[in-house]
């Protein structure tokens, strides 16, 4: 499938199925990589013992598809509490070493400040926070050879109970700008939600993008609809991919939206 993506250099799915069904999943749809997601009660980090590791590996080489794990999006990696953050730390380790039992990346997110009304001073300082968990992951990450994707979630600006650590174009270059090692999967659904997508970092951070995921909504919130069934600017993104020459690999996360669909919608903005 990825050589009608010229630009793909593997092609993800995400089904919000169990580890096992999911690599299933991927090889009946012809992808060459599947999520495990750690949000998922039956893929918590406690549900790994060794002969589960074992038989997943040697599933996915029998099936020809390879993992990613999708690191849990509720870990609280911004946390303000000592005690928390501590515990979080172990939490991510143990994140890592399944990635690492695996031979996968990790997807890793910035968790959430709980504040109706955020102040730009507490998102600047929870991301903060996030940028210092994040240092001791890759700390961690290197020793066990799992390499680690930071993942842009959907922007909440005001009234809701919470809003996301890392939506924004600003965060990106902080992070960057703190950690020059980083990796990045920019998820442009998430980008779309409240604001407008930061394209312009396709041609300020090329190398550091290795990883896109795709999905559409109406701007109001992350709805992982099919591809063309909001206003996501698909276009825009496909030209932006063209002209900055980007290859990567490309995670399809389009509920009630089968992969070959996606791809064909990205195919239509390449051709158009």
């Amino acid at each position: 499938m990825t050589q009608r993506l010229s630009f793909a250099a593997g092609i993800a799915t995400q089904e919000y199925l169990t580890a096992e069904e999911g690599a299933i999943r991927a090889h009946e749809e012809e992808c060459t990589h599947w999520y495990v997601d750690m949000s998922l009660p039956s893929d918590h980090a406690h549900e790994w013992p060794q002969p589960r590791r074992r038989s997943l590996v040697k599933m996915a080489s029998g099936l020809g598809v390879r993992p990613i794990v999708h690191g849990n999006f509720r870990a609280p990696l911004s946390t303000e509490i000592p005690e928390v953050a501590a515990g979080v730390q172990a939490y991510l380790t143990a994140e890592l070493q399944l990635a690492s039992d695996l031979g996968a990346p990790l997807i890793v997110h910035g968790g959430a400040l709980a504040d109706p009304r955020p102040t730009e001073s507490g998102r600047w300082n929870a991301l903060q926070r996030f940028l210092r968990a994040l240092e001791q992951g890759l700390s961690a990450a290197s020793g066990l050879g799992v390499e680690v994707w930071v993942e842009n979630l959907a922007h909440y600006p005001r009234f809701r109970p919470f809003t996301y650590v890392f939506t924004r174009y600003a965060d990106f270059v902080t992070v960057l700008d703190y950690l020059p090692e980083v990796a990045f999967i920019f998820d442009i659904g998430h980008a779309n939600v409240n604001q407008s997508p930061p394209l312009r970092l396709f041609h300020e951070m090329t190398s550091a993008i290795k990883a896109i995921s795709v999905s559409d909504n109406d701007g109001r919130a992350d709805s992982h609809l099919g591809l063309g069934r909001g206003n996501v600017p698909l276009k825009e993104l496909t030209d932006t991919i063209v002209k900055t020459h980007w290859s990567g690999l490309v995670a399809f996360e389009t509920r009630g939206a089968g992969v070959d669909e996606g791809v064909h919608a990205l195919q239509a903005h390449l051709a158009g």
